[in-house]
């Protein structure tokens, strides 16, 4: 009895973040109809000596911990930045703090972009972890990151 699988899926290249590097052996396999699987998954490969390789990081607890990492190195460098009287915002700026903790050594070694970080950032106000302390003169206020107490 032989038996037929009825799934459709795609194969795509992956547009880069502005300002990160392109990839031209990364893809995303997505599974847009998928008989006995899941709906809409996703798979991050990378093609290598003649093979397509799921990449590491980008399954369900791989993702969690890769969250929980961002967290983590946001938390950190939060703290780095705040002792060192260095505050950043929410607001995209200068200061806008996803795109100046991208630049510093914890996240270019954890591969935390701008992206991750402002996910992780959102994370942790819904949380209630961090909060956006009022700062500067009475007439014109601003705000800047601060952890909860």
């Amino acid at each position: 009895m032989a038996r037929a699988f009825r799934f459709r899926q795609y194969l795509t290249s992956i547009k880069p973040d502005e300002g990160e590097p392109s990839d031209d052996n990364t893809r995303q396999l997505e599974f847009k109809k998928n008989q006995y699987g899941p709906k809409a998954e996703t798979v991050i490969v990378r093609y290598d000596r003649g093979l397509f390789l799921p990449l590491p990081g980008v399954t369900s607890l791989d993702k969690l911990a890769q969250e929980r990492k961002a967290e983590d190195v946001f938390l950190d460098l939060l703290g780095r930045f705040t002792r060192a009287n260095r505050f950043v915002s929410e607001k995209p700026s200068s200061n806008y703090a996803p795109a100046v903790f991208a630049r510093e050594q914890e996240a270019i070694h954890h591969a935390l972009n701008n992206k991750v970080l402002d996910a992780a950032m959102r994370r942790l106000f819904q949380t209630n972890k961090i909060w956006n302390e009022p700062s500067g003169k009475p007439s014109r206020k601003s705000f800047h990151i601060a952890r909860t107490v």
